[in-house]
């Protein structure tokens, strides 16, 4: 008689092998096998191919949409499993069970952030109302990830199976990431209402995400031979779940789009394909509000709301925490939540959360339109889906035509009270419902300038007019402008007859404007110090003067500046005080003789790229269009963590052929130390060089360096 447990291990079991009926082929990786393999004879052998280039970057080709998400599941998976496993735990809020509560118990937080958010319960209540053939994508995705788990049954590893839910639940956890909902729901514990920020630093920040960002697009009226031009380059931290992969996929079903992702995306995010591309870089909209609830003295679980005591919705959150050797804890933690959604019951205050994106599911659909897009009206409608809860987006096509929108899911406010700072939660005057339309985003197409440019700054700046913020329009527009963005102004408005060397240029620019915060802070610093008598003093205020704002890793003049001030470059200006500037001086001339016995300093001597045993030099710096984002190591380096990283220089000629380049700060292999790929781009990237890549399979096959047949 066969035992119960053994039939509860079948069971299981089965239930948690993949999905697909297929018989994988043998590995092929021989000369005549890649030569055979051309557009008309893709599919002879199989219904899913990975070809890797001579970079390593995985090009997949599937017969079906699926078929591609489960290639880019598994070469994804090869590249870095580890990071999209422990992705995974993160969604499922089980991160510290398997790896420990984390540094001041960080981790542990993370996964009670699941739970406060309702992430699953969100999945649950609407994951079929996403699209069959988006279902599908995640389904083949998430079966591509148990395919190399079951590949490789040595692995450590937590997460199998892999549902589609997961991969759902991946965009809902990551997404708020971006306009920063854990930083401000973690001062809420201990701060007053009159002490809750507007927004954060880079300091603040530097860990989760950086906000800088630029996309250019250029049209045939400004170019030399009628060509249109798009510069993708969306900044992004160099490792992690936030970190960009580069992959090409195809499908028979009308997939070819090439360009970057993070892990546990069966999509790409940022990329183009024959017909056309985009590019997105980081806003800030106002989609958050925060709210003081006025709790019942006599009950502290019933708040105030339109003169009335309402209960607040009770529910735990169950987290389990690793302990030493084999010991964990099973900790169970309340949650709560009011009309306007999750509640902090802090110190000083408590307070409810609202965003305008909480309960939308839709992201990977409307991404995954984008990427079947084959002209703007196909594109243009896919953005009007509003998933994206923010996002500048720059476009360009074959046909000539470019595009800016500021995306955004935009609330309709009572413009009676200052959403900027905490508003009162007892009344429904506050509780808003509605949004701003898709057709009312600032946006332009085909403007008359012949170019458009965002680099994270106001959207007014990027359109050339004003933008009253009249009833339906409050919605605390950025008004802000960064350097990127006013050296892309002063580089695009003074061109004409554009080449595609010339848009590299820009691309890679160097310097600070006369009008950057940086450049004004330089000048306040130098009237400060002019008159001081210590000789370093003196010596610093000398640099100071001769610096011409450009950071080319030559430039012994760059390193004071910024390792004193790069910190500021998102502060305003009026924010920076004498005694901050004085500090920073003095804190930047002591790191430099501590570790360098001197201030001048050649700027690729401590501006750097480190990875495995490559030790490379790098121009650029914060909030250069070269943009470069470092923290200071022990040995006196600045190391670049952030910033420039996959990017892509499209070009579609007058008659609408495709020309590519792209580049990876590190390589495909994200972190397998031991490949080839782990850096092999690192040394193209500290050169401020590019690949040429392709989305024809002939090309693809000519330089492929080897070809998997997976089914």
């Amino acid at each position: 008689m066969i035992s119960r447990y053994l039939i509860l291990f079948i069971i299981i079991f089965t239930s948690c092998t993949i999905r697909r009926d297929f018989t994988p082929k043998p590995f092929q990786n021989n000369e005549q096998d890649i030569q055979n393999i051309s557009s008309s004879t893709l599919f002879e052998n199989g219904s899913l191919i990975i070809i890797r280039d001579n970079w390593g970057v995985p090009h997949i080709f599937g017969k079906k949409d699926s078929d591609a998400a489960f290639g880019l599941a598994y070469a994804h998976s090869e590249d870095d499993f580890q990071t999209m496993h422990d992705l995974l735990l993160r969604a499922r809020g089980k991160y510290a069970s398997i790896y420990g509560p984390g540094k001041n118990k960080i981790d542990a937080s993370l996964d009670y952030l699941v739970g406060l958010l309702k992430v699953w319960e969100t999945v649950e209540n609407q994951y079929e109302t996403l699209s069959e053939e988006t279902r599908l994508l995640c389904e083949g995705y998430s079966d591509g990830i148990n395919y190399y788990i079951e590949k490789n049954p040595d692995i450590e590893q937590y997460i199998y199976p892999v549902k589609p839910q997961d991969i759902v639940a991946g965009f809902i956890y990551k997404t708020p990431f971006f306009f920063d909902l854990p930083i401000f729901l973690s001062v809420l514990y201990t701060r007053e209402p009159n002490e809750i920020p507007q927004s954060f630093t880079i300091d603040d920040k530097i860990n989760l995400i950086t906000k800088g960002s630029n996309v250019f697009a250029v049209s045939p009226k400004l170019t030399s031979d009628q060509s249109t031009l798009l510069a993708i380059n969306s900044h992004q931290p160099w490792n992690g779940d936030l970190a960009w992969y580069e992959a090409h996929i195809y499908s028979d079903e009308g997939l070819n789009i090439s360009g970057g992702l993070f892990p546990g995306s069966p999509i790409i995010l940022v990329g183009y394909n024959e017909y056309l591309g985009w590019g997105h870089t980081v806003n800030n909209p106002d989609i958050l509000d925060i709210y003081e609830l006025t709790i019942n003295p006599e009950n502290e679980n019933q708040y105030l709301f339109d003169g009335q005591w309402l209960d607040l919705e009770k529910y735990d959150v169950n987290i389990a925490i690793k302990g030493v050797g084999k010991l964990g804890i099973s900790h169970s933690e309340p949650a709560f939540w009011s009309v306007h959604g999750p509640v902090i019951k802090g110190e000083k205050a408590t307070y409810a959360i609202r965003y305008s994106w909480e309960n939308n599911i839709k992201i990977i659909e409307q991404w995954y339109k984008m990427n079947k897009a084959t002209n703007f009206e196909e594109f243009n409608n896919a953005m009007s889906l509003m998933a994206l809860p923010m996002f500048n987006t720059g476009y360009a096509d074959k046909e000539g035509n470019i595009f800016y929108l500021y995306n955004a899911k935009l609330p309709i406010r009572d413009n009676s009270y200052n959403w900027r700072t905490v508003v009162p939660g007892n009344t429904s005057a506050t509780l808003w419902k509605d949004f701003i339309q898709y057709k009312d985003l600032p946006q332009i197409f085909n403007p008359t300038s012949g170019y458009i440019q965002n680099c994270n700054n106001a959207p007014h700046y990027t359109l050339q007019k004003d933008l009253q913020e009249d009833k339906i329009f409050y919605s605390g527009f950025e008004t802000h402008n960064t350097n990127r963005s006013i050296r892309a102004e002063e580089l695009f408005s003074n061109a004409n007859s554009i080449t595609y060397e010339n848009f590299k240029t820009m691309k890679f620019d160097l310097k600070y404007s006369k009008e950057s915060t940086i450049a004004q802070i330089i000048n306040r610093a130098i009237k400060l110090m002019q008159n001081e008598k210590d000789s370093r003093i003196k010596e610093a205020v000398k640099i100071l003067e001769n610096w011409d704002l450009s950071t080319d890793i030559n430039n012994s003049n760059t390193t004071l500046p910024i390792v004193s001030f790069g910190k500021f470059i998102d502060t305003p200006i009026q924010n920076i005080t004498e005694q901050m500037i004085v500090d920073n001086l003095n804190a930047g001339i002591e790191f430099l003789y501590e570790h360098h016995q001197g201030i001048n300093i050649p700027w690729g001597n401590v501006n750097k790229l480190i990875r495995g045993k490559a030790l490379l030099p790098l121009s650029g710096g914060p909030d250069i269009l070269r943009a470069i984002y470092g923290i200071k190591t022990d040995n006196g380096l600045l190391q670049g963590i952030a910033g420039d990283a996959y990017m892509a220089l499209v070009k579609w000629d007058k008659d609408g052929a495709i020309k590519s380049e792209t580049i990876h700060q590190f390589g495909s292999a994200t972190t397998d130390e031991k490949s080839e790929h782990y850096s092999d781009q690192a040394y193209l990237f500290s050169e401020e060089k590019l690949k040429e890549t392709s989305l024809d399979i002939n090309t693809i096959a000519k330089s492929a360096k080897s070809i998997q047949i997976i089914y």
